[in-house]
């Protein structure tokens, strides 16, 4: 490449640029330091159709692969994955500034593992259904139900989670005999990039491919002729992608956000709570769609869990550091900073008191985390999806006021309610009008693909994980066989014979036995007929 591409006059965003004549580029930004990374080139439309072209031509002998060879060839990808782990862990370092613990927790580990236990809920529920028809209203006649890909499936990725956020889509699609176009965010294209090229070298040439670039790149993929779309973002852009895919005819797994609350109660175990709050409200800092926004805390215990959240966030290390050092790391890219930004100034200046934190550091895209008490409804940082390491603090009278709050929020992905009383728990848990709902802990169901991954309201209609999740790679064939020799009494041409009969049957379903006695005489008759008709070429009206 040539100089100029490495200098860009504003290094705090990613920019797609076209210098010299060379194709239009991608130049992501290290929110660490702001250093501009090496270009990436962006994908054009012909190769986006070449790319689903290829996957259809590669998934036609694939999904003719029995689900044995299918799961051996992904677990050997994974052990690839596991032995290359540092070269993932370097790379979400620099496109997203992850903490290294939560580089190796987050991305590195876990591939063998989600291979093995997406393969055992494909086994499960993948298995051909052998159907049992009424051998009276349906004699000689058998028939069952077959899970068939759906062809090439179109992934549109995110940034917060390069790697480890492909697993509950782009697994499954394999596994269930799918070819895989990725689209990866502009913010991380090497990182997710990374996952297909390690897949590529246990797979046939073409079955998965990555094509970069931003929201062209995006709109290119569903018009290029793939047959599902997954998406995970923003809801103005989900709502564009189901829309696209409705056009399509096309099936569409959309993720749109979260806004998750924590309900703190009184009678909760303080330290677990204040440590589990911490650790889901900062992971990724901030940065997940299950992360812990806001925290609904009776008023009996607001001031202690407020102090006591408030002492541990200020000795959290939030700058650059040694290996491992690390607690919360930078937000990923100038969008989300500004947006963060925007959030915590609307809440300082509706009211809110900044119990810690409250502003950037000044180095890089690094923000402090925040913790704001005495939160209400109509800040931004109560009522819209923030993605950065700041808790809003809501504090309310009881449970049912917890409850209802969570109910009224634009977005229903998850809650987690803290609390001694587990009994307690379930029954709030069925008063609430979201996808997850965890006691005691929070999101940790999003890494289990046994278990669905979903939302109500504005976080969509998607399903990640779990069997429920398969209608979006796999579609319904019904086979039936019919080995009767008899014709069938309904078939053409019409008599008011066959008409009567029908009328019977109508009055035997609702326990009227008058007419019962012609049933016999009806069915005989009409065989008779149409057997005279196709055998002699008769009329069987005229007889």
């Amino acid at each position: 490449m040539t100089d100029p591409l490495v200098t860009v006059p504003d290094r705090s965003v990613v920019r797609a640029v076209e210098l010299h004549g060379d194709p239009t580029v991608l130049i992501p930004v290290c929110p660490i330091d702001l250093g501009t990374l090496r270009p990436v080139a962006v994908a054009t439309a012909d190769d986006v159709r070449r790319a689903v072209a290829r996957a259809r031509t590669a998934q036609a002998a694939w999904r003719e692969r029995p689900l044995s060879e299918r799961v051996d060839a992904l677990r050997r990808a994974a052990k690839a994955m596991l032995a290359r782990r540092h070269e993932v862990m370097e790379l979400v370092r620099g496109e997203l500034g992850k903490a290294d613990v939560e580089a190796v927790f987050n991305e590195a580990l876990g591939p063998l593992d989600t291979v093995n236990a997406w393969a055992r809920v494909v086994a499960r529920h993948t298995e051909r259904e052998t159907v049992r028809l009424n051998p009276v209203s349906f004699p000689g006649k058998s028939a069952w139900i077959d899970l068939v890909p759906r062809g090439v499936v179109g992934v549109i990725a995110p940034w917060n989670f390069p790697v480890a956020g492909l697993y509950r889509s782009v697994l499954p699609a394999l596994l269930t005999g799918n070819g895989v176009v990725l689209k990866p965010s502009e913010h991380t294209p090497r990182s997710s990039g990374w996952l297909i090229e390690v897949l590529s070298a246990e797979l046939p040439p073409g079955l998965v491919a990555t094509v970069q670039g931003g929201g062209a790149v995006g709109a290119a993929l569903l018009d290029a002729g793939i047959d599902a779309c997954v998406f995970t973002g923003s809801p103005g852009t989900g709502r564009a992608v189901r829309v696209r895919c409705a056009e399509l005819g096309i099936p569409a797994s959309v993720e749109m956000g979260g806004k998750d609350p924590a309900i703190v109660l009184a009678d909760c175990d303080l330290r677990r709570t204040v440590a589990g709050v911490t650790a889901w409200a900062l992971a990724n800092a901030g940065q997940a769609c299950g992360a812990i926004e806001v925290a609904y805390v009776e008023e009996s215990i607001a001031e202690t869990f407020v102090a006591r959240m408030a002492h541990a966030w200020r000795r959290l290390r939030a700058a650059p550091g040694p290996l491992g050092e690390v607690d919360v790391g930078p937000l990923g890219n100038r969008r989300q900073f500004d947006l963060v930004t925007a959030h915590v100034e609307d809440a300082r200046a509706r009211g809110a008191t900044v119990v810690c934190g409250g502003r950037a550091t000044g180095q890089g895209l690094w923000f402090e985390p925040t913790i704001l008490d005495r939160c209400t409804d109509e800040m931004a940082v109560v009522r819209d999806e923030t993605f950065g390491p700041v808790l809003a603090v809501v504090r309310v009278e009881g449970a049912a006021d917890a409850v209802a709050r969570a109910n009224r929020g634009r977005y229903g992905l998850g809650v987690s309610i803290w609390t001694a009383d587990i009994d307690r728990a379930r029954r709030l848990a069925d008063r609430l009008d979201v996808g997850v709902v965890t006691i005691n802990n929070h999101a940790l169901s999003g890494a289990m693909p046994d278990l669905p991954w979903s939302g109500t309201r504005d976080t969509g209609l998607g399903i990640a994980n779990s069997h429920l999740a398969l209608p979006t790679f796999v579609r319904p064939r019904t086979t039936v066989v019919d080995r009767s020799t008899a014709l069938e009494l309904y078939w053409l041409p019409y008599d008011r014979g066959v008409w009567e009969f029908g009328d019977v049957l109508c009055d035997l379903q609702r326990g009227v036995m008058d007419r019962a006695w012609r049933v016999p005489l009806l069915l005989r008759d009409r065989m008779r007929r149409l057997k005279a008709f196709f055998d002699a070429g008769g009329d069987i009206r005229g007889d």
